[in-house]
């Protein structure tokens, strides 16, 4: 069982049909959901940094901590995982849309995105 310790519902999942992927996915999975408060931080920095025409400040990343909620964390058939975000106060993307950071295998930035 993958259990997951922080605030708020986060929905985990394996993209794979296939059993025996995601019996071999669910340890990267596992990893990801006990770190997610750094790999949250970082996600939510990177989006900040795509999105910003300057520099963000502490002040930026404090407020964009706060306005996008981590609410999906997914891993795929490549050990990548992506996260996908909730703007929670609705001022800085269109609804309908969220941003998404995709790590790679050592959990590094890879992409950010933004998706419907």
């Amino acid at each position: 069982m993958i259990t997951y310790d922080g605030p708020g519902d986060v929905v985990l999942l394996i993209d794979t049909e296939d059993p025996a992927e995601a019996e071999r996915l669910a340890p990267r999975l596992r990893r990801a959901a006990e770190h997610r408060a750094e790999l949250e931080r970082r996600a939510v920095e990177a989006v900040v940094r795509r999105f910003s025409v300057e520099p963000p400040t502490a002040e930026d990343l404090a407020e964009a901590a706060a306005d996008l909620v981590l609410n999906t964390m997914v891993v795929d058939g490549d050990g990548e995982v992506v996260l996908h975000f909730t703007d929670s106060c609705g001022k800085h993307l269109l609804d309908g849309y969220w941003p998404a950071v995709r790590l790679d295998e050592r959990d590094a930035v890879v992409d950010v995105t933004v998706e419907a």
